[in-house]
C-alpha cells in the first residue's frame, strides 16, 4: 500500500496491519468492540459510558483505522476482498477483515456497531445533543421556533448546499466517485418533506435498501461512490465527501440521525442480519404504553411498544429508560431458557 495516500493526521506513518506484518489495526477494532460488549451489561450510566465509547471510536476510526473508508467503503472493501480469496490472501484480509468483524459481531451480539461505534453515526449524535441542549436553552428564556421556521431555515441549509455544489462544479470536473453528493442532497429534500408533512417517516424508510443495491452493483462494477467520512481514511481532495458528511450533521440538526433512518446502505445490511442476530431488546411482560421508550429512541425504531429489528441500533436507551423495565435484551438462540442478556 502507497503510504504516500494516506491521511497526514494518523498517528503512525503506515498501516499497520496483516498487510505490513503487523495486526494493530484489527486488533484495535477488536479492543474497540470488546470494550463495547463489556459497557452493555452495565446498567448504571450506560448511555454516559456509551457516549465514551463513542468518543473512543472517533479516535480509533479516525488516527488508526486505514481500510474502513466509510459506510459505502465497507460493501465495496467486502466484495473487492472476496474477489481475491485464492489469490492474494494478505489483501483480501486487509479489505474484508472489518466488514467481517462488523457483521460477524452484529449476528452474535446485535448491531451495536451502528448505535455505539460508528463514527458517522456518532457525528450524527453529536449534532443531535447539540440540538437538545440549545431547544433547553431557548425553552428557558421562552424561545420555541416553531415549525414554519425550522423549514424555512432547513430550506435555507439546503440552498447554501447546492450554491456549494455548484461553485465547486465551476471549479473542478465531479466524476463518478462523487456521486455522494446526490444522497447529500436526498437526506436534505427527504428531511424536509418529513418534517412538512409530505410523507410520513415509516413510508420511505425502504430507500435504506435502495441505496445498499445502488453501492452493491456499483462496487460489483467496479465503480467507486466514496462516502462520507472518506476524506478521513485516504489523504485526497475530496469536497464530496466532506460536504455529505456536513450535511448529514445538519441534517440531524433538525432529525435525530437522519441518514441512519432513510439512506444508510450499511445500516439496512445491519437491519437484515439482526433480524437473525442471537441478541435482541423485547418487552418481557404487558407494556404499559407510556411512550417513555419512543421517546428516547433517536432512530424511531420502536412503535407501540415493539422495537422494530431493521431499524434497532441497539443503543439500550429504551431499555434504560423504561419505568417498568419491561424492555430486556434476550437471547433468541436460546428460547427456551430464562434468556440472559445484557443488561437485562
Amino acid at each position: 500500500m502507497d503510504t504516500n495516500y494516506l491521511p497526514l493526521w494518523k498517528t503512525l506513518e503506515s498501516p499497520l496491519v496483516a498487510l505490513d506484518e503487523s495486526h494493530v489495526e484489527l486488533f484495535s477494532v477488536l479492543a474497540l468492540f470488546l470494550l463495547t460488549l463489556v459497557a452493555l451489561n452495565v446498567r448504571r450510566r450506560r448511555q454516559g459510558i456509551r457516549h465514551l465509547v463513542q468518543g473512543i471510536s472517533i479516535l480509533v476510526f479516525f488516527y488508526i483505522v486505514y481500510s474502513c473508508l466509510g459506510v459505502f467503503g465497507m460493501i465495496r472493501n467486502t466484495l473487492h476482498g472476496i474477489t481475491l480469496i485464492g489469490t492474494v490472501f494478505t489483501e483480501s484480509f486487509f479489505w474484508m477483515s472489518l466488514p467481517v468483524v462488523v457483521l460477524s459481531f452484529s449476528l452474535a451480539s446485535g448491531p451495536f456497531f451502528c448505535g455505539w461505534i460508528c463514527p458517522t453515526g456518532t457525528l450524527q449524535e453529536i449534532m443531535t445533543i447539540a440540538r437538545e441542549n440549545l431547544a433547553r436553552l431557548l425553552s428557558r428564556v421562552r424561545v420555541r421556533p416553531g415549525p414554519v421556521a425550522r423549514n424555512i431555515l432547513l430550506l435555507l441549509f439546503f440552498s447554501g448546499f447546492l450554491l456549494l455544489v455548484f461553485w465547486l462544479g465551476s471549479t473542478r470536473q465531479f466524476y463518478v466517485e462523487d456521486s455522494s453528493l446526490y444522497w447529500g442532497a436526498s437526506l436534505f429534500l427527504l428531511v424536509f418533506m418529513v418534517l412538512s408533512g409530505v410523507v410520513r417517516d415509516e413510508a420511505i424508510r425502504g430507500l435504506r435498501a435502495a441505496s445498499f443495491w445502488i453501492i452493491f452493483i456499483s462496487a460489483l462494477m467496479r465503480t467507486t461512490i466514496v462516502s462520507p467520512v472518506h476524506f478521513a481514511f485516504a489523504d485526497v481532495r475530496d469536497p464530496a465527501s466532506a460536504l455529505t458528511t456536513l450535511v448529514l450533521m445538519v441534517a440531524s440538526l433538525f432529525l435525530a440521525r437522519a441518514w441512519c433512518r432513510y439512506i444508510c446502505p450499511w445500516g439496512y445490511l445491519m437491519g437484515v442480519v439482526h433480524r437473525r442476530s442471537r441478541l435482541r431488546v423485547q418487552a418481557d411482560g404487558e407494556c404499559r404504553d407510556c411512550g417513555a421508550c419512543a421517546r428516547v429512541c433517536r432512530v424511531g425504531a420502536i412503535q407501540e411498544g415493539r422495537v422494530r429489528l431493521d431499524q434497532c441500533q441497539f443503543c439500550m436507551a429504551c431499555v434504560d429508560r423504561c419505568p417498568q423495565g419491561r424492555l430486556k435484551v434476550v437471547d433468541t438462540w436460546q428460547p427456551t431458557s430464562g434468556s440472559p442478556g445484557a443488561g437485562s
